[in-house]
């Protein structure tokens, strides 16, 4: 299966910055079943609101994508991604997510980061908007310190698969190969 990844940054994040560029760059010199990839530039990346980022979502990805789409989040932009999987059709499934760095609240929440964690969202229609939820944490990272606490929100929420990433952080270096290695293993060519 030929899938199409789109990519959605974490906070402040464009598409030239963390690993986007370096992941797009793997893929493209060697596809392993990615017929294309793209790092979404989201509307203003230094405030991001759930309304802006999810209609961005729609307008980049359609509101009903190919079945064969998966998508990657990155921090604030898992939760985007979540809340735009609540807006697809009944009945309708994505291949599937991968998370990097997720959350479903942090340690030391600021004023613009509250809506992300208390507007509510409904979790049976995210389940069934995609086959496969893939969450890659780390055992460090500086907004989420409980990471087992982490990990098991992300499986009791959405059944997902967690991967912990030692020493990983927020995963914000140029080059992230746990982040290629998690993608590759559960979407690439080989894992069909």
């Amino acid at each position: 299966m030929e899938r199409s990844l789109f990519i959605v940054p974490r906070w402040a994040g464009r598409p030239d910055t963390d690993f986007y560029a370096w992941l797009e760059g793997k893929l493209r010199e060697s596809p392993q079943g990615f017929a294309s990839v793209r790092t979404l530039d989201m509307p203003n990346p230094s405030t991001p609101t759930i309304e802006a980022w999810v209609g961005a979502l729609a307008g980049s990805v359609g509101s009903a994508p190919a079945s064969s789409t998966v998508l990657m989040g990155h921090s604030v932009g898992c939760q985007a991604i979540i809340r735009y999987l609540a807006t697809l059709p009944p009945g309708h499934a994505i291949d599937g997510v991968v998370l990097v760095a997720g959350w479903w609240d942090v340690d030391k929440p600021w004023e613009s980061i509250v809506p992300w964690i208390e507007t509510p969202v409904e979790l049976a229609r995210v389940r069934a908007a995609a086959r496969r939820f893939v969450v890659l944490l780390s055992d460090n990272d500086p907004f989420t310190a409980d990471h087992v606490r982490n990990r098991r929100l992300w499986e009791e929420r959405l059944g997902a698969e967690v991967t912990l990433a030692p020493g990983g952080r927020h995963f914000n270096n140029p080059h992230e190969p746990a982040v290629l290695e998690t993608l590759l293993s559960r979407f690439g060519s080989s894992a069909n």
